[in-house]
């Protein structure tokens, strides 16, 4: 027996199933996106191309507190394949009562791993000791233009300085929430001597070396410190040299910039699969009122599903034609749901409201997420369905 032309679901009676199921549909969409895009923020923290590689300190917690020799710069640069070596320092500070990081580099060879544009003022250099370059993001947060002064604290630190801000720029990239000083000032802010940075960005060209040999040529230096520079200041490539601090290569790691910031978010158990499942689990408890809702719009049929049964209709049918019925709208309330997850999401990123270690959050759509979402809903209010009419029989 063919139901399909027969419509005995009231539009009304979906009214709560449509309201429960958008709603768990938005969460699902609003945590699910927002916890990828944190992933995805961090992540390239560093740069997403797989010619930046970073060379770091093993010993570190974060990425931002380790502490290697600025002189490894100079040790890689001067392998076949490698164009250039940026040694940074990262450092958290407070102005203006927000906190934020400033980045000192060497500009001349930072410019050639990053692409700036610049806004307004003028580029920085390794000379301008009192200046400073700033991120659209966070001029923008702070309402600053090129030629304000702004006074910075650091948090590691008992150090501060005052800094004019030379230049505005912007990279679409995280770098738009951060200060850019010369490296020198990075080292003071950071409480360090001049001969050590944060991390090193190496920028190669894979068809002629890679993270294994630059790590192989760092053992290389570990293993004859009278290879390094000990006789006293110099200059190279811009950057004053010091006598190299001795270091262990087991304390030093080489990896592609985007593995070296999930090998960080890895240690805590922060992976896609597992945003994912969080998720899921989410939308899963959220799914209780969704079966309750599939339970309800059955109950409200009752009297029809009886009177179909009594002219013949089998149970087998009227599962059938209940979820044909039902499922399309299922699926349709849950992509309205996941239409108003994103827009909560565009509103708050546009407020400025969700970052991640003093960096905007940028969220992008991943198709995986809707499919996930219109899979376990039909199942959820599949179930729901199935359940209510078994207690019936």
């Amino acid at each position: 027996m063919r139901l399909l032309r027969f419509s005995y679901i009231r539009t009304r009676s979906l009214l709560v199933l449509a309201l429960i199921l958008t709603a768990a549909s938005a969460l699902f969409s609003f945590t699910a996106i927002s916890f990828l895009g944190f992933y995805k923020t961090f992540s390239s923290y560093l740069g997403e191309e797989e010619d930046i590689v970073a060379i770091y300190d093993r010993k570190s917690d974060t990425p931002f507190t380790g502490l290697v020799s600025m002189q490894l710069a100079v040790s890689v640069q001067s392998l076949q394949g490698v164009l250039a070596a940026s040694p940074e320092v990262i450092v958290p500070v407070i102005a203006k009562g927000e906190s934020m990081f400033l980045r000192g580099v060497v500009p001349a060879v930072f410019a050639k791993l990053t692409k700036l544009c610049l806004l307004q003022g003028d580029q920085l250099r390794l000379e301008d000791s009192d200046s400073v370059m700033m991120g659209i993001r966070l001029a923008e947060r702070l309402r600053m233009d090129a030629g304000e002064k702004i006074l910075a604290f650091a948090v590691l630190a008992q150090s501060y300085v005052e800094l004019e801000v030379k230049g505005i720029f912007e990279s679409k990239t995280a770098l738009d929430d951060e200060i850019l000083a010369p490296i020198y000032v990075g080292q003071w802010m950071r409480g360090i001597d001049y001969d050590h940075v944060t991390l090193i960005r190496v920028k190669i060209e894979r068809s002629l070396v890679s993270p294994s040999r630059i790590f192989a040529e760092l053992s290389r230096e570990a293993s004859e410190p009278s290879q390094g520079n000990e006789e006293g200041d110099g200059q190279q490539g811009g950057i004053v040299t010091w006598p190299r601090a001795l270091f262990s290569i087991e304390d030093i790691g080489v990896e592609g910039a985007a593995r070296f910031m999930k090998i960080y978010l890895d240690n805590y158990g922060v992976t896609e699969e597992t945003i994912l499942i969080l998720s899921i689990m989410v939308f899963s408890l959220a799914g209780a009122s969704v079966i309750s809702a599939s339970k309800t719009l059955i109950q409200q049929h009752k009297g029809e599903i009886e009177v179909l049964r009594s002219v013949g209709a089998s149970n087998r049918t009227i599962r059938t034609d209940l979820l044909a019925k039902v499922l399309p709208w299922s699926v349709a309330f849950s992509m309205v749901g996941t239409g108003i997850g994103i827009l909560a999401l565009m509103i708050f990123e546009r407020s400025g409201h969700l970052e991640v270690l003093s960096h905007g959050i940028s969220f992008q759509f991943d198709p995986l997420i809707l499919v996930l979402q219109l899979i376990v809903s039909s199942l959820i209010v599949a179930l729901g369905i199935l359940s209510s009419l078994r207690s019936q029989v």
